[in-house]
């Protein structure tokens, strides 16, 4: 490299601060020029974390650093600390070198990831101390234990004092397992104005209100209660929104578990990208409201419809591009969808219910992710076949919960009913049970699945319960490598042409041989399998 090149420290830094840490110390053994860019870097990225078996620094280490950056005030302009708190020495050892540090002019962005073991930790108030601040990220990985901030441990209406908000160029906020008081919040966010992205995660449990006003320059917009247990989404919050003055608001997401009518929102009509998670509609109103409320919206994603009154889902809009149904009940047996912009349709509920979507549409894709609790018959395969024909590619996944049967299917009437060739559609069919050690690899459901569609990706789960137990697997080896069923013109094996196989898909993909036979009879536990077949 050229000297002149070499004179430019922040150049060499530029270079760094793109490596993995390994690397850019690496670079330090170029020259004299590197080794002080190195040992200036304004970006400081350090990791205390308990396993050993993670790449980490002592906290003597981070000690001698931070020191050697104040005593010779070394610009920082991005500081990043993982920690984890194991006790009161660590969470007093991340207070001592987050409060120097943010009071510094230079420092740009802040981001801290706690993962709390028992010990408390209070985030100093001084983070709100930097003239020059626009990033402000602080999560808890445990949400059992939440950071405090700007709060005491004996009231939550403390409002912190006026001068101690002084990034008033503030950009972006994301607080994830945070404890703050709702005084604070709202003083922080009305505060700000500059503020284009806030992310509120885990954060607002217990609060009133929360007020999102007057900010011109606000993006991106998410707020969510209650935490995530296998899917299932819970919380008990009554907080109410108020968010007004937005103009420029591109994208919200906000799960509200209360009726949708009873916040004061107007998120103006630039919305492209829209989230309701847990929204109580009784009737079409409320979602008259979204259809016509947002001109020009793009994505919408209705989150947990457990609460779901109606019986039919029909929307209209000429601009969403994108259309996902989460967590949908059984009572939800009709879809009718009018979009003829719509690429993506994503459903998930524990039934599969009427999908209406004309065929003109340019839809590319379509995933179905059914979690079933009751039984099905040959009208669920054939609504599943008439739903694969709505789109150019699709993925599939299907969940049992129920230990005893839950098909009743005839073959030869699915066949004789079946007014299509089976899909070919299916990039990927994804199957897990729950506390059945054998029943669904003796059922017809396979059978009729694979009449119906002969997907390019297989992946085979074991059961949750049973962890020997994966029935695909057990089916592959009956039916392909034993041939145990006499294959006809009407039986799939008869259309399978090649099977490929790996455990990860990181690995190579290999031919289906007996050497695989430990892997698919069950006798190792936890195999999580991925299939690659070829049809004729």
């Amino acid at each position: 490299m050229r000297r002149e090149v070499e004179d430019v420290p922040e150049l060499l830094q530029h270079i760094q601060s793109r490596l993995a840490v390994k690397e850019a110390a690496r670079t330090s053994l170029l020259s004299k020029s590197w080794l002080h860019a190195w040992s200036t870097i304004p970006t400081l990225r350090i990791h205390v974390l308990k396993n050993p078996k993670r790449k980490s620094m002592k906290l003597v280490d981070v000690d001698h650093t931070l020191i050697r950056y104040l005593h010779d005030n070394t610009p920082i302009e991005k500081f990043e600390l993982v920690i984890d708190i194991e006790n009161q020495e660590s969470a007093s050892h991340a207070e001592k070198w987050i409060r120097p540090v943010a009071t510094k002019t230079c420092l740009k962005e802040f981001s801290l990831s706690v993962m709390l073991y028992g010990a408390p930790f209070r985030l100093p108030n001084e983070i709100l101390s930097g003239l020059n601040l626009t990033k402000i990220r602080v999560s808890s990985r445990l949400k059992i234990h939440s950071v405090v901030w700007m709060t005491t441990t004996t009231t939550t209406t403390t409002t912190p004092p006026i001068d101690v908000i002084k990034c008033l160029s503030l950009r972006e906020l994301h607080l994830d397992g945070v404890c703050i008081s709702e005084e604070a919040l709202n003083h922080i966010l009305s505060s700000c104005t500059f503020l284009e992205k806030i992310e509120l995660l885990h954060s607002c449990e217990g609060f009133k209100t929360i007020k999102v006003k007057n900010l011109d320059r606000l993006y991106e917009l998410r707020i969510s209660f209650g935490n995530t247990n296998n899917g299932y989404r819970h919380s008990t919050s009554t907080t109410a929104l108020e968010i007004s003055d937005v103009p420029n608001l591109g994208v919200f997401s906000c799960n509200l578990h209360f009726p949708f009518k009873s916040h004061s929102i107007s998120l103006g009509s630039s919305v492209t990208q829209l989230m309701f998670g847990g929204v109580v509609i009784t009737d079409n109103a409320s979602l008259d409201i979204i259809k016509s409320g947002f001109p020009f919206l793009e994505s919408l994603t209705l989150d947990d419809m457990s609460s779901w009154m109606l019986k039919s889902f029909r929307f209209t809009s000429a601009s969403i591009k994108r259309l996902t149904l989460q967590l949908c009940p059984c009572t939800l047996i009709d879809i009718q969808v009018h979009a003829p912009k719509l690429l993506f349709f994503r459903f998930d509920g524990s039934a599969l219910p009427n999908l209406c979507i004309p065929v003109s549409s340019t839809l590319e894709q379509i995933n179905i992710s059914l979690r079933l609790h009751l039984a099905v018959d040959a009208y669920f395969f054939l609504k599943m076949r008439e739903a694969l024909a709505l789109s150019h590619e699709a993925e599939i996944r299907i969940t049992t919960f129920n230990s005893k049967p839950l098909l009743d299917v005839d073959m030869d009437e699915l066949r004789t009913r079946l007014l299509s060739p089976p899909a070919t559609n299916v990039q990927k069919l994804s199957f897990e049970t729950w506390k059945d050690e054998c029943l669904w690899e003796r059922s017809p459901f396979f059978d009729a699945i694979l009449e119906i569609c002969h997907p390019k990706l297989v992946f085979a789960q074991p059961d949750m319960q049973f962890s020997h137990s994966n029935h695909f697997c057990r089916l592959m080896l009956r039916e392909v490598l034993e041939k145990k069923t006499t294959t006809t013109p009407l039986y799939w094996p008869h259309y399978l042409k090649h099977v490929q196989i790996r455990q990860s898909p990181y690995q190579t993909w290999k031919t289906l041989t007996n050497s695989h036979r430990s892997f698919l009879d069950g006798s190792a536990p936890d195999v999580y399998m991925y299939f690659k077949l070829t049809w004729c």
